[in-house]
């Protein structure tokens, strides 16, 4: 047997990937559905036994679960957990697909594969982990991380509606917008060129200043000129998930990550004692981006003073400074 487990928000593509395996040709399935399984630890491994488990799931009628794929409500229905029968020619496989709630005993998101032939199973693991990034229904979305810029707090991921903002809508100093755009938008609109040139294409840029004079409404002008990216947004108690965000915009780009009040991170701890700012991880997932990758970060600050004193004291980088550009926003006039 053989499985891997990923975050509880990529129920909906394992789902999807999973899907798209299974209508594959010479492929005939029969979805099993169980009940009990809430709260309980086990593997596809403990159901096949001749004895069973008596504190194991038994079986009962599917449960599923409608997710969120889109903004304005739109879901799809997902197993919550539930072994496919699977018949591919003479080979006989069963699949798990698990969901668990983020405090759950088994937390994430599993698939498991059982079959006489390990070979197969991870062979069958593979295609359709490939099927689910092939069709995953984040590309190309607005996507937030907890409480955002755009709306109130809610579940850990969320899809959004991409705003609307057009050029006139912004009042800001002669130049300033020509110079963010130039940043941002320029270097999206000419990455075929720029690739064939082998310059790279990942970029940032910090939008600094005092509250109010325009940093989030450039944002949201910026998200809204850029139609194919997919964006990942973080803020406020979202923010510990660098790691996470980076990993979706390297998978789905091009691709904006946006971090707000990103001074709110410059001293902030990670989960584990001893753990390094969460601002040194950020700048070691930018620098970790391949140069071809065409990821934008965009980085807003009300405290531009606070950032270097903590990036004075990243390790192994004396003077270094963030991979961003910097425009200053200066306070709206009186």
């Amino acid at each position: 047997m053989v499985g891997e487990t990923w975050p509880t928000y990529e129920h909906v593509n394992l789902q999807v990937g999973l899907n798209a395996w299974l209508s594959g040709d010479g492929r005939s399935h029969r979805l099993v559905g169980l009940t009990g399984f809430r709260h309980r630890m086990f593997s596809l491994a403990d159901q096949v036994q001749p004895q069973g488990s008596l504190h194991g799931p038994e079986l009962g009628s599917v449960a599923m679960v409608r997710v969120g794929v889109g903004p304005n409500g739109a879901t799809r229905p997902c197993v919550r957990c539930g072994p496919y029968l699977v018949s591919q020619g003479p080979v006989r496989m069963a699949i798990l697909l698990r969901y668990s709630e983020q405090h759950g005993p088994q937390p994430g998101v599993a698939l498991e594969v059982l079959c006489a032939d390990e070979s197969v199973a991870d062979a069958v693991l593979a295609d359709i982990r490939l099927l689910a990034m092939v069709h995953k229904v984040f590309r190309g979305q607005v996507l937030s991380f907890g409480s955002e810029m755009f709306g109130p707090r809610d579940a850990a991921l969320t899809l959004r509606e991409r705003p609307q903002l057009s050029r006139d809508a912004l009042v800001l100093p002669p130049g300033l917008l020509e110079e963010v755009e130039a940043e941002v938008l320029g270097v999206a609109l000419h990455a075929p060129q720029l690739r064939a040139a082998g310059l790279h294409l990942k970029r940032g840029l910090l939008l600094h200043g005092p509250a109010g004079p325009g940093k989030t409404h450039t944002v949201r002008y910026l998200i809204s000129r850029l139609v194919d990216h997919t964006v990942v947004i973080l803020s406020g108690s979202s923010t510990h998930l660098v790691a996470q965000a980076c990993s979706i915009a390297r998978a789905l780009q091009p691709a904006l990550v946006v971090v707000e009040d990103v001074d709110l991170i410059a001293e902030s701890r990670g989960a584990h004692p001893g753990a390094h700012p969460l601002l040194f991880q950020l700048l070691n997932e930018m620098d970790g981006l391949g140069e071809d990758c065409d990821v934008t970060f965009l980085l807003t600050t009300n405290r531009a003073d606070l950032l270097e004193p903590a990036l004075a004291a990243r390790p192994g980088r004396p003077g270094s400074r963030a991979p961003a550009a910097g425009c200053s926003f200066p306070p709206p006039p009186r």
